[in-house]
């Protein structure tokens, strides 16, 4: 028999896979009816129907629910794509793959705590950016324009523009400036933080790739909001502090300096061996066994 669970979890995170359980219609009442009759055939015909009726449910329930987040005890296969921004060493021990949006607020809150990240650890952590539409169409140009600024290795610089721009804190909320999203004012930006702009127009169509592969590589391992960060495949969702961040990245160098110091791996092929090869690459369904 297959076990129903149903977990319902609040995360400060943008998501748009919302569940549709909460705005399903209750089902029409149904007249009084006489007791139903003994149910007829053997045991295994019985078993059978039953087992037909149950897989109706849960096709069901998959249906409107969203789709099963990653386990956060396990390690996923998270490659990176020749046109995913990065930032820190090629060789770093510990690669951090963070799943964003520009228009995404809890993204924005949680990018000091990344740049807390990386100063910190200047050789042995790397960030590696996708790009996860949340917020619609509104959503594309500034990632399509980091994208471009990141072929002039203008990235850095081009990400801190767009915070700095797309929005606005009042008191402890940061509000979104919907207007500096447009291309115009992407462009300013874009010259405000070195970057050729004229190249940067021409590098915009091939950059919608990067939101395609994107979407290809987290959608499999049930990523539907953001931020969401795989630290050495390790799963964490949502605008956590620091101090959450860091205790991942602390374990994952432990194990790291472990494999390397004993020779086994190079220190360059630690993430594509150790994480990419040998990491899961699918997220375990609700309901599979």
């Amino acid at each position: 028999m297959k076990s129903l669970l149903v977990v319902v979890v609040a995360v400060a995170a943008c998501t748009n896979e919302p569940s549709k359980l909460s705005t399903a219609s209750p089902p029409p009442a149904t007249p009084t009816a006489a007791a139903p009759a003994a149910p007829s055939g053997t045991v295994e015909e019985r078993l059978a129907r039953v087992e037909r009726r149950l897989d109706k449910v849960v096709d069901i329930l998959e249906q409107a629910l969203p789709p099963a987040e990653p386990d956060p005890d396990t390690t996923y296969a998270v490659p990176i794509d020749p046109i995913d921004p990065v930032q820190g060493p090629a060789d770093a021990k510990v690669t951090i793959v963070e799943g964003f949006e520009f228009l995404c607020p809890y993204c924005y809150m949680v990018n000091p705590t990344v740049e807390q990240i990386l100063q910190k650890y200047p050789k042995d952590v790397r960030l590696v950016s996708k790009y996860l539409v949340i917020h619609g169409p509104p959503a594309i140009p500034p990632g399509i324009a980091a994208c471009a600024a990141a072929k002039q290795g203008k990235y850095k610089e081009m990400k801190a523009a767009l915070w700095g721009h797309l929005f606005k804190l009042e008191g402890d909320r940061p509000n979104v400036q919907p207007e500096q999203a447009q291309q115009a004012n992407l462009e300013k930006m874009a010259g405000e933080a070195g970057v050729d702009v004229a190249k940067m127009k021409s590098d915009m169509d091939s950059c919608q790739s990067w939101l395609e592969s994107s979407k290809a590589t987290l959608g499999p391992l049930g990523v539907n909001g953001t931020p969401a960060f795989f630290i050495n495949g390790r799963y964490i969702n949502g605008a956590l502090p620091f101090e959450e961040f860091d205790k991942v990245i602390q374990e994952e160098l432990a194990k790291a300096d472990k494999v390397i110091a004993d020779g086994s791996v190079k220190q360059a092929d630690y993430y594509a061996t150790q994480i990419v090869g040998k990491g899961i690459k699918k997220v375990k369904g609700r309901f599979e066994d």
